[in-house]
């Protein structure tokens, strides 16, 4: 990893793949809807390129010992972005349109932007427990979230994408077996992985990667032994999606 701060020599690929890098979160500062309210969210409500990103939010000074604890952090997925791009000599979107987007077929998915209209993009909305009522989205720049998050998709779109995934065809399965190694915090490399995940009184492996940008919400729960995938995109943060698809996983293996 390169950054201008000394963890810069000190953090691996990874500890960033497994959250475990040990820097400062980049998000601290949003951790209650009242303090957002009040002091608004900078890393994303200001524009930034993605280097600048790397530079303002991504480029912190370890807080805690690299590999010793789970902390999800988007900053870790900003760092990872960008060695991807600089091994590639190519933009994260357009390494990302190249090996999965159009392999896959994946027509309508892509990197979001704040100066680009997509067709049929759905608006989001979050819940203000102070005046008891759903409210628009608080305004930001999408493409801050950059490599850890701006991205638009749909559920069939999703589901091509996972079936390649637990299929095989976009790794080798010695790096699938990485990935779902479970670690630190139930996490493996960029999904969270449950080994002893009760359903129905009986056991089973979960893959699980769930999202959530403000009242944009994303799941993507898959029952490793029986194959079974459930989707799930919102435009509202009212719902609790570990809950929603849990309760459909217990429908499925009736």
């Amino acid at each position: 990893m390169n950054t201008k701060a000394p963890s810069g020599n000190k953090v691996t690929i990874r500890q960033l793949l497994n959250m475990t890098s040990g820097m400062r979160n980049m998000d601290e500062n949003g951790s209650s809807l009242e303090g957002v309210l009040k002091n608004g969210l900078p890393q994303y409500q200001l524009p930034n390129t993605s280097d600048q990103m790397l530079e303002k939010f991504c480029s912190m000074e370890l807080v805690k010992e690299p590999g010793k604890e789970f902390d999800y952090n988007n900053a870790d997925f900003i760092i990872l972005g960008k060695i991807i791009e600089k091994l590639s000599g190519k933009s994260f979107e357009k390494v990302l349109r190249e090996k999965i987007l159009v392999p896959l077929s994946l027509t309508n998915s892509g990197m979001l932007t704040q100066n680009t209209i997509i067709n049929g993009l759905a608006n989001t909305y979050f819940y203000r427990n102070d005046i008891k009522k759903l409210v628009p989205d608080l305004p930001a720049y999408i493409e801050n979230w950059y490599a850890s998050g701006a991205m638009y998709s749909t559920v069939d779109d999703i589901l091509k994408f996972s079936n390649a995934l637990f299929g095989g065809k976009l790794l080798k399965p010695e790096t699938l077996k990485q990935m779902f190694s479970s670690g630190l915090g139930e996490y493996g490399l960029g999904v969270w992985v449950y080994l002893d995940y009760k359903i129905n009184n009986k056991m089973y492996t979960i893959i699980k990667r769930p999202g959530s940008i403000m009242g944009a919400q994303a799941m993507l729960f898959h029952i490793l032994e029986d194959d079974s995938t459930i989707i799930i995109l919102s435009n509202t943060g009212t719902v609790n999606m570990d809950d929603f698809a849990a309760k459909l996983a217990d429908k499925i293996m009736e």
